[in-house]
């Protein structure tokens, strides 16, 4: 079901979860406490399900069988990977979950926002579009990864919710999203964390970027919409760091290239970024200095790591690989098996270790390129600091230069877009495009934005979906064969959400509920 039962806490430790909803919105601290619960919502997106969604059936990650059999978890990381997922697996049915809880979380503020006497009208007007436009976001997720979705917008609605036709909820968004731009907060660092307008435009944007990939229909030419859209956010307060690291410190929440973030503290107990846990193996701690106790999960796949020129610093400073020692020594750590924690590109399957009839085996504890985008702090222990930025700006430059391409549109632009984005990731020009086509557009994305919650649906525009970057060549047994077909590229709707709203209808090509 659409969940339409938020928790809401105040940013200043105040609990408002436990009010009846009519006493909400009383005062400008309850109003800004509630909004501050909708703000935190996003929280939910990375890291955590959507993540997993988004990289690990696109080609930039993967989350494998260590030997001993951690991570196998009933299959359901080989299931992101081969494309082999049902309404039951649990990234699919928590991510669901993570989506619907944010929606009903912003309807039920909504609601309260509209009758709340204690905002002028600006006010009020201000905070409806901040709180629509993560609405709109959190529906744009969905209409993504599902397409057919419900589509609930009225609070007092209580009735049991079915499935929107993709068509209906994407009209949905544009008229949305268009309605609110302009009534959103200035993009400003004053305005860091908030739906801003910059949001608003990014997220039309992708909209229209994605709207031929999605087989929807659109009013005009998308792809000239998409520029307009991208030369609003370009014309804003916001800059290209100097420094490509800057967008990934600790303190990254001083960045001109964010556009819209979540915004995370070291101290936050309950969805905190845990991502140094998701990536590290047991025994990195030792040679960063750290006090965490981390997982070994999630590693790059190795081809898409090996698309990166080694002379591009945006390797160094995506992924850690080779042999770790303890920090100040030359002394190699080993595994508990015995082995050197030698982080390999490569990710290689050990014969006779096969799951349940497949041929998806285990890989040794040390295999693969570990997350090195964000930086760890020195004094990290159970929560980073560095905010994740689901928008940047040099996401819009790319693809303005992909919109632009596709439409038939300047290659010019499009070749000096794509090399401003060079030329601060090298330091100079000398690595210059003097031309581009949508390959390189392709190539820079996944080069700029690895990690970012953007590989499935980049694949999925670019025609490669079904292509993994994880083959026999790097490590990967030969009977793993990643599934094909037009149906793949909308997950099915969650069996645990069918169980509680049987108005729900399955995505075509997945099995009936039941």
């Amino acid at each position: 079901m659409l969940a339409v039962t938020p928790a809401c806490t105040n940013l200043d430790e105040t609990v408002y979860d436990q009010l009846p909803a009519d006493s909400f919105g009383a005062t400008t601290t309850q109003v800004n406490a509630l909004v501050g619960s909708v703000y935190k919502t996003l929280r939910t997106y990375f890291p955590g399900s959507c993540f997993y969604l988004a990289e690990n059936s696109g080609s930039g990650t993967v989350t494998p069988t260590r030997k001993g059999g951690d991570w196998y978890d009933g299959g359901q990381f080989r299931e992101l990977f081969m494309h082999t997922w049902t309404a039951n697996t649990s990234a699919v049915k928590n991510a669901w979950g993570d989506c619907s809880t944010a929606i009903g979380t912003c309807n039920s503020t909504i609601s309260v926002l509209q009758n709340a006497t204690v905002l002028s009208d600006s006010e009020k007007a201000q905070k409806l579009a901040e709180v629509r436009g993560v609405r709109a976001f959190w529906y744009y997720v969905m209409v993504d990864f599902w397409g057919n979705v419900p589509l609930v917008t009225d609070y007092a609605d209580k009735t049991l919710p079915t499935c929107q036709t993709r068509q209906t909820v994407y009209d949905w968004l544009i008229t949305e999203v268009t309605a609110i731009a302009d009534q959103c907060p200035d993009a400003s660092s004053a305005n860091y964390g908030k739906f801003t307008k910059g949001s608003a435009y990014t997220l039309l944007a992708k909209l229209y970027l994605n709207a031929e990939a999605w087989g929807v229909t659109v009013n005009g030419n998308a792809y000239q919409k998409v520029i307009e859209a991208c030369d609003k956010v370009m014309g804003m307060d916001y800059s290209l760091d100097t420094n490509w690291k800057d967008n990934f410190i600790a303190s990254n929440q001083n960045s001109k290239e964010a556009i819209l973030a979540e915004c995370f503290s070291s101290s936050d107990t309950n969805n905190n970024n845990y991502f140094m846990n998701m990536t590290l193996h047991y025994k990195d701690k030792f040679s960063l200095g750290l006090s965490v106790s981390t997982w070994n999960g999630v590693c790059a796949q190795p081809d898409y790591v090996k698309l990166f020129d080694q002379s591009d610093p945006r390797f160094v400073g995506t992924y850690m690989t080779g042999q770790q020692y303890y920090k100040g020594t030359t002394t190699e750590i080993i595994t508990d098996h015995g082995r050197p924690l030698n982080h390999t590109i490569d990710v290689t399957m050990i014969p006779g270790t096969e799951y349940d009839g497949t041929a998806w085996g285990s890989v040794n504890q040390e295999d693969g390129a570990r997350c090195w985008k964000w930086t760890f702090a020195d004094d990290l222990t159970n929560a980073m600091e560095n905010d994740f930025h689901i928008f940047r700006l040099a996401d819009v430059y790319l693809m303005k230069a992909e919109a632009l391409l596709r439409s038939g549109g300047s290659v010019a632009e499009a070749t000096s877009l794509v090399n401003k984005i060079r030329e601060r990731a090298y330091g100079n020009a000398t690595h210059d495009y003097a031309t581009v086509d949508l390959a390189k557009v392709q190539l820079e994305r996944r080069l700029e934005l690895a990690w970012e919650c953007w590989s499935r649906q980049d694949d999925i525009r670019f025609g490669v979906f079904d292509k993994p970057l994880w083959t026999a060549s790097s490590g990967l047994s030969s009977g793993v064969v990643r599934s094909s077909g037009d149906y793949l590229k909308l997950f099915p709707v969650s069996q645990l959400a069918w169980q509680s709203n049987p108005n729900l209808t399955q995505n075509p090509g997945y099995a009936s509920f039941k």
